[in-house]
């Protein structure tokens, strides 16, 4: 309904202003006491973004629902995240716009929301939102009742004073014209004021397909909860706010769960089998972009689920790699290579800093980036890039070590790995060209015009060659490199974004000189544009929070890394092992309450925000890579500890897997159960690889009933679009063949022989 309005002409609702609320008896609006800006009440540098805004941001919590209960008004959430460009461009052209501030304000509960230190609410509602309009993105802006029920929501929305046309992330092609947001809050507001029955009616009713949807995996295959003693124990401590201090365990005691639901999470789902990545494979393959790498055509994002399955099924046992196919398995290879080749060389990579990749392209090319740098990108870039090093054989002249010593550089380097430990969270899109600039633009960190690019690699007047190879190199045209078609507001005009469009080798043809000379050529051009970017421009915007789920992800590709590179470059892997064990003692300080054996998700947030089940299966993961790296049990201890307390918070006793949320968590209209992976790594695919690893290690059976629990909670989705679930995919695979799929951790193996030799108990 609301769609079909909101496009209707805008020139009758100018000549019928009104007000909206709540109204008395006699039908005369009731006076309400003017909303206060709350934004500066909160530690998130995202929300606090809005403390001098002229809308009078709120904050997620049970006195901004009430309110707009009580005031009868839909609650406007603005989602979005520090780094993120439109974020910004929406906050400047629409919230300081005192029209739109107006309507929010008056007519609205307008709510900020950090979309990192809220993920269940962002998910919940990208999902509504994928589903109505097949578009997604950030900021989402979503009108929900009071129930949290959403009305109408969108992304970006171009300000009422502006002619911008949006190059959108998902779901729309560049340049595509949108409504401006004065036109979207006025349409809401008297739709809502004439029609609130029918939008109630409507929101209920999209609430009630999206639980239908979440569905996944809270089906399964297990019996009733009555027969799972976990579930005995979860019935009987969820209704409390918090956990009890031994969180359902007895002290000392792991749940008896060996013979959950009948036994039959015991046992991995005789349908799920290897013939199931024969399958993903195939539907992968065909969405494959042999040209530019990458899958389907634009928005291109990174994809690395994606691309860890298609690298393991090259190195995957025999077993495996007869069923998919032998052929099959070296494009698959082949694919993941090629793709990360490209964006190595692609416009995504900072090629003057070395300082990473940026989150996705606008095209198809990968020549256009969303210049935001989030670390979890690039800390499972990292893990990428290593397996593709070793599966190139793993040397120091092996394709792609220099890629994943330049990530673990940037892990590592000063402006992310903070003083105290931890991991930064992002680095903004926006910037100044010149530190004289008053306003940001997106990428001016990052963009150079050919006059300026010349001017620096042959400033003295006799570098002119340097200055060529180097230009052609990186693709820099007088003209600048960005298409028309792909800039439709002229952001870009006259500016070259740098990517390598050829290589040494080709170049030394074109220019009739070595190789070795070209290369010296464009690390000579590479350190002259550094200086004087260094000199005359501040780097993007740092948000300094930290997250636990993207530490433990950083933590998990720094420990691989480290031990990766042992006997390649000892003095790298001793200095990725210390940015490892900062990060595992800034969690444990910082982010573990060891007392409550509660994980937190944000630093610094008072601990208001207690983790996720994310938080724990990417920091479980994180901790148990590095014990495998340093053989310290404490590190083993710690990862139970973890272990302990998601099964306890999150873990569905009827169905098998876990919930994103804990049943006490305020605020979200759908508790979750996530099996795909999405730009991140699925939760429970990880959560049950971790449940394996554990059982492995303590010869615990409760854990590996969990974890073959786990997988077969999303049988039946896997049987039917197995490629949504690489990552649940692999696991299948490791469980069904055991200890012939999983190549051997020394240290690992040494505490298994010792453990054995003393006949030691597992860890209590």
């Amino acid at each position: 309904m609301l769609v079909s309005e909101l496009a209707a002409s805008a020139a009758a609702r100018a000549t019928n202003p009104t007000t909206s609320g709540a109204v008395s008896a006699q039908g005369a609006p009731v006076a309400h006491a003017p909303l206060q800006n709350r934004a500066s009440s909160s530690k998130n540098g995202f929300v606090r973004s809005g403390e001098h805004s002229l809308v009078k941001w709120q904050i997620l919590d049970s006195d901004s629902i009430e309110r707009a209960r009580r005031e009868n008004k839909l609650l406007f959430l603005h989602i979005g995240y520090k780094a993120c460009h439109y974020c910004r461009l929406m906050a400047q052209e629409s919230f300081r716009n005192a029209e739109c501030a107006a309507v929010l304000n008056e007519s609205f509960i307008p709510v900020i929301v950090d979309r990192e230190e809220r993920p269940d609410i962002d998910t919940v509602y990208m999902n509504y939102l994928q589903a109505v309009s097949h578009a997604g993105g950030w900021p989402l802006n979503v009108f929900v009742t009071p129930n949290m029920e959403p009305v109408f929501g969108g992304t970006y929305f171009p300000g009422p004073s502006t002619s911008r046309r949006v190059v959108a992330e998902t779901g729309a092609e560049a340049g595509t014209e949108t409504l401006d947001s004065l036109t979207v809050f006025k349409k809401v507001r008297d739709i809502w004021r004439d029609q609130e029955t029918k939008c109630r009616k409507e929101a209920s009713e999209i609430l009630g397909q999206l639980r239908e949807f979440a569905a996944e995996g809270t089906v399964g295959s297990r019996g009733t909860a009555a027969s799972d003693p976990i579930a005995t124990h979860v019935k009987s401590s969820s209704s409390s706010s918090s956990p009890p201090s031994s969180f359902g365990f007895a002290p000392g005691d792991v749940p008896e769960c060996a013979a959950a639901g009948g036994g039959k999470s015991a046992h991995l789902s005789s349908e799920l089998d290897l013939d199931q990545l024969e399958e993903a494979y195939a539907h992968i393959a065909k969405t494959f972009d042999p040209v530019c790498g990458g899958f389907g055509i634009a928005p291109k994002f990174l994809t690395p689920s994606k691309l860890a399955f298609l690298l393991y099924l090259n190195t995957a046992p025999s077993a495996v790699r007869d069923v998919v196919g032998e052929a099959e398995c070296k494009h698959a290879a082949h694919m993941a290579v090629a793709t990360l080749r490209q964006i190595r060389d692609s416009a995504l990579h900072d090629h003057i800093g070395l300082t990473g990749f940026a989150r996705c392209s606008v095209t198809r090319d990968w020549s256009i980036p969303h210049f935001e740098k989030l670390v979890v990108d690039n800390a499972m870039l990292l893990a990428l890039y290593l397996d593709a090093w070793r599966s190139a054989g793993g040397t120091a002249e092996s394709e792609f070590l220099d890629t994943v010593i330049e990530l673990a550089d940037y892990l590592t380097s000063p402006r992310i790995a903070l003083p105290h430990g931890g991991l930064a969270c992002s680095e903004a899109a926006d910037s100044f060209m010149r530190r004289d600039d008053r306003d940001m633009k997106e990428g001016a960190y990052y963009l150079w015009t050919r006059r300026e690019f010349d001017s620096i690699v042959n400033a003295s007047g006799h570098d002119k060659q340097i200055s060529q190879v180097a230009a052609a190199h990186w693709d820099v045209r007088e003209d600048g490199n960005v298409d028309e078609e792909h800039d439709p507001n002229d952001d870009f005009i006259k500016q070259n974004i740098l990517r390598v469009v050829r290589t040494a080798a080709q170049l030394s043809e074109q220019f009739d000189l070595p190789v070795h000379t070209i290369q010296q050529y464009i690390q000579t051009a590479r350190n002259r544009l550094q200086a004087r970017r260094d000199s005359d421009r501040l780097p993007p915007d740092l948000d300094d929070k930290v997250i636990a789920a993207w530490s433990g992800l950083g933590l998990s590709a720094l420990a691989q890394t480290s031990t990766a590179l042992t006997d390649v470059d000892r003095p790298k892997s001793q200095a990725y092992l210390s940015g490892a064990l900062r990060i595992a003692d800034f969690i444990r300080t910082n982010l573990w309450d060891a007392s409550s054996k509660l994980l937190y998700r944000i630093w610094p947030d008072g601990r208001d925000t207690g983790g996720f089940a994310d938080d724990y299966a990417y920091v479980i993961d994180g901790v148990l890579r590095l014990f495998g790296a340093t053989g310290d049990e404490s590190l083993l201890e710690f990862a139970d500890e973890l272990q302990k307390t998601q099964i306890t918070l999150f873990h569905d006793p009827q169905a098998g897997g876990f919930f994103s949320t804990t049943p006490t968590t305020q605020h979200t209209p759908i508790r979750l159960k996530e099996g795909m992976d999405s730009s991140l790594p699925s939760i429970n695919a990880l959560a049950a690889a971790n449940l394996f690893r554990l059982a492995a290690l303590l010869d615990d059976d409760t854990y590996a009933s969990l974890a073959t629990g786990t997988v077969n909670a999303f049988e039946a989705e896997m049987l039917q679009y197995p490629w949504l679930f690489p990552g649940m995919l692999i696991v299948v695979a490791k469980a069904r063949l055991g200890s012939e799929s999983t190549e051997p951790v020394p240290r690992e193996v040494e505490y298994k022989k010792r453990r054995e030799k003393a006949k030691v108990p597992p860890l209590q």
